[in-house]
């Protein structure tokens, strides 16, 4: 029944109730600022009240829990829109190095270099013989490829960066779900007694967030307060205290068969997550720019050299300069000697050059000249090739009568004459000597091999400016051929015949310029639903000081009149021990 101990009781559950909620109040205030913070609150419940005759008397106040206010569909919402942000900051991050390197605005770029080199033969068509200009052509020429060198180098180095972002990526994206598992069971531990384990939870939240950051998830908790997580795909990353130290990895950033180059791994199905599973995070950003935005451009840059080398060598080998061969190796080879020079296997890099006709060859010796005409079929072997022409020129293979061709240095055509017998071509309609690399100007297929023919390089007098005219006549002031190679800049090369060299390296430039545009206008999007998503969240679960403040002095008072009430006891009881005395 109500008495004066029953006061001190109620008193001291008081404090005891004012002690633990200004203790929640004190963890609020001192977590303001820490990223992904809950609010918390304790819960103070009636005890049970006492019967008796003169009706139900109450014990006071007693702690129940601790909650946390959290909304946890804003907070899925939260690592949704994490994944998409990051993906894009990712690509526009790494698309903004490859933008750097495609950047037409200054004196360094693609189409100056380019601009430069058909200059230089225009140069060359009005002073054909000078030798001082046909080594500038060279060494505008040597700057273009090397350019083009530079630039596949360039972007080369940005996909080894992107497979070392995603080797760590993976490594972070072990952790964190090492972690989460590790949270999990301490989470349930300390749940089982009923009570909501708040900062394990917010520190879960923050992994949660951390992993949704690097790759789009999918989570969800059960009934014992264990989180399980999905990749995009729903290939399982932590369920339950899973991964546990001694489990594998649940990712692994591997080799592949049937795959170039490493591979994002699930290691308990071994399946590949790829670009059609990663859609959200920094892993599918990374994976995207190394996959998709780099290939592209390394493609570009090959068609691009693939066009320059295979037109201007295409050319170059209906002239002439103004030096004659006496011998001559192809720069190019065929796959082996007993594959059709346009068979689908011969590797043979420009052999879509090739098609049936002719080849003229023109043979000077003492003052005199004659010409042979070679029926050309891209069908047949390089030995059959070799047979042909030697059948033409040279049916005895004797090299002090007429030039002969044989196969040479792994699969090269070699045209050689001996004693005073030097020779020239006077066209080729089949394409034989663009595709086998002779009389070219270019050696190289491809923007990191591409470089200048090292024949043409070392006797300047073999440029073929001009050509051999009709009667055999070798004229070394003709700049014919030259103009024809100038006049390859305002041609339709690129892209099936609809864009001069030049203009698909412009719009090059402004596709990767537009598509960086609209995924920085998609990122600051999303940067504003995911900014909106933080105000909703920090609406249920933000700590507000001055709502805390409220709070510190309402339990402060209420611990100053418990105690004061303690105080009255004590009174009470000091005047019945006096009037017992």
């Amino acid at each position: 029944m109500p008495s004066i101990y029953s006061m001190l009781d109620i008193s001291r559950w008081s404090l005891q109730a004012s002690t633990s909620a200004l203790n929640t109040v004190s963890h609020n205030v001192a977590n303001v600022s820490t990223e992904g913070y809950t609010r918390q609150a304790t819960v103070l419940v009636t005890r049970n009240p006492e019967r008796t005759a003169e009706g139900w008397y109450g014990h006071g106040v007693a702690t129940s829990t601790v909650i946390q206010y959290s909304d946890r569909l804003i907070q899925r919402r939260l690592t949704d829109k994490q994944s998409d942000l990051s993906v894009l900051d990712s690509r526009v991050t790494q698309l903004s190095r490859l933008q750097a390197l495609a950047n037409e605005a200054g004196d360094t770029g693609l189409g100056q270099s380019i601009t430069a080199f058909f200059s230089a033969w225009q140069d060359l068509s009005n002073n054909p013989e000078s030798t001082s200009v046909r080594g500038t052509l060279v060494e505008t020429a040597a700057n273009l490829t090397s350019r083009l060198n530079n630039v596949y180098q360039d972007v080369s180095a940005i996909a080894h960066d992107m497979d070392v972002y995603l080797s760590q990526g993976v490594s972070q994206v072990n952790y964190i779900c090492r972690r989460i598992a590790s949270l999990n069971q301490d989470i349930m531990a300390a749940e089982a007694s009923g009570h909501t384990a708040n900062d394990y939870r917010d520190e879960r939240l923050r992994q949660l967030s951390s992993l949704s950051a690097m790759m789009n998830i999918q989570w969800f908790e059960d009934a014992q307060g264990s989180v399980t997580v999905f990749a995009g795909n729903g290939r399982t990353l932590v369920q339950g205290t899973y991964p546990q130290p001694s489990d594998q990895d649940p990712l692994a950033f591997q080799a592949v068969p049937g795959y170039t180059g490493n591979q994002i791994v699930s290691t308990r199905t071994g399946q590949v997550l790829g670009l059609e599973d990663l859609t959200g995070g920094q892993l599918a950003g990374w994976l995207q720019v190394r996959d998709v935005d780099i290939e592209k451009t390394k493609a570009f840059l090959d068609d691009l050299t693939t066009t320059i080398v295979g037109q201007v060598n295409l050319l170059h080998s209906q002239g002439a300069g103004t030096s004659l061969f006496s011998d001559v190796t192809g720069t190019y080879k065929s796959v082996d000697d007993n594959t059709g020079l346009n068979d689908p296997n011969n590797t043979l890099p420009f052999k879509d050059l090739l098609k049936s006709g002719e080849l003229e060859i023109w043979v000077y010796e003492n003052g005199t000249r004659r010409s042979y005409t070679v029926n050309i079929d891209p069908s047949r072997t390089l030995t059959q090739i070799v047979g042909d022409i030697n059948a033409v020129i040279n049916p005895t293979a004797n090299p002090t009568v007429n030039p002969v061709a044989s196969i040479v240095d792994g699969n090269r055509l070699r045209i050689a004459a001996q004693g005073d017998i030097q020779f020239a071509f006077g066209g080729d309609s089949s394409g034989l000597l663009a595709a086998m690399g002779i009389n070219t100007f270019f050696d190289g297929y491809s923007a990191s091999n591409a470089s200048v023919n090292a024949v043409v390089s070392g006797n300047v007098g073999l440029i073929a400016a001009g050509r051999i005219a009709a009667n055999g006549e070798h004229t070394k002031g003709d700049n014919s051929n030259a103009l024809d190679l100038a006049d390859l800049k305002d041609a339709d090369l690129m892209n099936n015949g609809t864009q001069t060299i030049n203009e698909a390296v412009i719009a090059w430039s402004v596709d990767l310029g537009s598509n960086i545009a609209n995924l920085d206008d998609n990122r600051t999007f999303a940067e504003a639903a995911k900014e909106e998503l933080l105000n909703l969240r920090d609406q249920v679960s933000a700590v507000s000081l001055d709502e805390e403040m409220i709070k510190m002095i309402q339990f402060q008072r209420s611990y100053q009149m418990a105690a004061k009430m303690i105080g009255v006891a004590d009174q009470l009881l000091e005047t019945l021990l006096t009037l017992k005395n």
